[in-house]
C-alpha cells in the first residue's frame, strides 16, 4: 500500500512539471538592485516567468515598486544573439496602469538627452512607459523565447537636483549561473540579474518538459508497478 501512494505522489509530481514551469525571483536596494537618491532605499523589481507546454509560449510579469518619486519608465533586456528578439516574438503584452505603451525592441543608450541617465551601458530591450503618480509598476510579456539572466533600468526624474534610477548591480556583466528562482547573486561581486527573454525558444535545456503523453506513460506505468507489486505481495 505504501508503494501505490509513492506511485501516486511521483505521478502527480511529474505530472505537474509536465505541463509548465515557473520561476520566480526579485533584486532590491542594497541586493541586487542599485538605486540612488529616492530610489537608494525601497525600491525593488520582482519577477514571475511562467511557461505554458500547450502554447510553447512564455509569460514574464514584472513589478517595479518605490516607497516615493514614481518612475517614468522601465527597460527589460531582451537577447541580442545570432537570432534578436523581434517584435515577431511578442504574442502579447500588457502597458503599465492601461496604457500600453512599449518602445523596441531597440537599442537604449545611457545619457540625459537620450533619456536614460546614469544607465552603466547600451541596453537592448523593450521600454515600458509608467502611468503617472504611480509607485508600484506592473507590466506583462508574452513571448516564445525562454529565459535568461539579464539587466533591468529604471527612471523617475530628479530628488533635490540629483537623477533618480535604478538597475541591476550584474549590468552589462554575464553569468553562466543556472536558469532558476531567485536572482543569480554572486556572492563576491555583488552583482545580480532579472529573468529576461533570452535567444531561444521552448524549455530551457536543463528543464526540459516532458509531453503530457509521455507523462501518462510514465505516470501510468509506475501506477501499474505499484499495484503489480502490492498484489504479489498480498499472495
Amino acid at each position: 500500500m505504501k508503494k501505490f501512494f509513492f506511485a501516486l505522489l511521483l505521478v502527480a509530481v511529474i505530472s505537474g512539471s509536465a505541463w509548465g514551469l515557473t520561476y520566480t525571483g526579485s533584486i532590491t536596494s542594497g541586493d541586487g538592485l542599485f538605486g540612488t537618491a529616492a530610489w537608494s532605499t525601497g525600491a525593488s523589481l520582482s519577477w514571475v516567468v511562467v511557461y505554458d507546454v500547450d502554447s510553447n509560449l512564455w509569460t514574464y510579469t514584472y513589478t517595479f515598486s518605490v516607497d516615493r518619486k514614481s518612475p517614468s519608465h522601465e527597460i527589460i533586456e531582451v537577447s541580442s544573439g545570432d537570432t534578436p528578439f523581434t517584435s515577431v516574438n511578442i504574442k502579447d503584452y500588457t502597458g503599465i496602469g492601461g496604457t500600453g505603451e512599449i518602445e523596441g525592441p531597440k537599442t537604449f543608450t545611457p545619457g540625459d538627452g537620450n533619456s536614460n541617465p546614469g544607465m552603466p551601458g547600451n541596453i537592448y530591450g523593450i521600454k515600458w512607459d509608467s502611468s503617472p503618480n504611480g509607485l508600484i509598476d506592473t507590466w506583462t510579456l508574452v513571448t516564445d523565447r525562454q529565459p535568461m539572466w539579464g539587466d533591468f533600468y529604471a527612471k523617475d526624474g530628479k530628488d533635490n537636483g540629483s537623477n533618480v534610477i535604478a538597475y541591476n548591480t550584474g549590468f552589462g556583466h554575464d553569468t553562466e549561473t543556472v536558469i532558476g528562482n531567485g536572482n543569480a547573486l554572486d556572492a563576491t561581486t555583488g552583482r545580480a540579474w532579472a529573468l529576461v527573454p533570452d535567444t531561444d525558444g521552448g524549455a530551457p535545456p536543463q528543464e526540459q518538459v516532458p509531453e503530457p503523453g509521455t507523462v501518462l506513460l510514465i505516470g501510468g506505468g509506475l501506477l501499474g508497478l505499484a499495484l503489480f507489486r502490492g498484489r504479489k505481495a498480498g499472495r
